[in-house]
């Protein structure tokens, strides 16, 4: 039998050893949750910087007519306040529609007065989703905008962007827009109106190239230039092209 002595001597090392087993477990388990989880780290720094470290301290609408001019003056992160002079427009957003026909392999675009640069510029079908119209629904806004303005209808329909996601329009403007390709669409004999400060030139059979070379030169105008190369890059999934 172990003497008292030895008896007490064991139960220290057996105390000393469960001490370092625990410790050597803690240090693991931190190294693996700081080495297999960097993509959380970078989470939280992000969570730390977001937007909501920008605060709104005040909207005043200081000119309004179809489109509104808000004062907006925000506080941020570092402590300043910054006063902004924001666009807004009426309605709930954008939509914007690239026409493909998949047996010339051409689109239909527009081209039309673009007043705030004095130019005639190439683009796409487009509008506001307005409220009463559309009912704040942006697919509905871009079957009725291509109507109106490429005199077409039906086809097959693709939304550019990821489901519940638009995209805003500029820096400083509020107006959010979503893109669509519609393939096939076919021609309507009696479209909608145009609104009446349109004057638009529907023009057919346009080849990518063309689009590109549209893009390059500054003949279309930059959202138009958006969507198009998004709906090319869909075209190209769809083997379209």
């Amino acid at each position: 039998p172990l003497s008292i002595a030895a008896s007490e001597n064991l139960s220290m090392m057996l105390r000393v050893l469960i001490t370092i087993a625990i410790v050597i477990l803690h240090i693991s388990l931190n190294q693996a949750s700081s080495t297999s989880s960097p993509v959380s780290a970078s989470l939280a720094r992000k969570a730390s910087s977001d937007d909501s470290t920008y605060k709104i301290l005040r909207d005043e609408v200081v000119y309004s007519r179809w489109r509104s001019i808000i004062s907006r003056l925000v506080r941020m992160p570092n402590g300043n306040t910054v006063d902004y002079d924001i666009v807004d427009q009426k309605g709930a957003g954008a939509s914007i529609v690239f026409a493909w026909d998949s047996n010339t392999k051409t689109a239909t675009i527009v081209k039309e007065y673009n007043p705030g640069c004095d130019k005639i510029l190439a683009g796409l079908a487009a509008g506001i989703v307005e409220t009463d119209q559309h009912g704040s629904d942006y697919d509905v806004a871009a079957r009725h905008e291509l109507e109106e303005e490429c005199h077409l209808s039906g086809g097959t329909w693709y939304r550019l962007l990821h489901d519940d996601v638009s995209i805003p329009m500029d820096k400083y403007v509020v107006t959010e827009i979503v893109a669509y390709l519609v393939i096939d669409p076919v021609k309507v004999e009696n479209p909608r109106p145009l609104d009446a400060e349109e004057d638009i030139e529907i023009v057919e059979g346009v080849s990518v190239d063309e689009i590109l070379e549209l893009i390059r030169n500054g003949q279309m105008n930059c959202i138009g230039g958006f969507a198009s190369l998004l709906a090319i890059e869909k075209l190209r999934e769809l083997l379209e092209i």
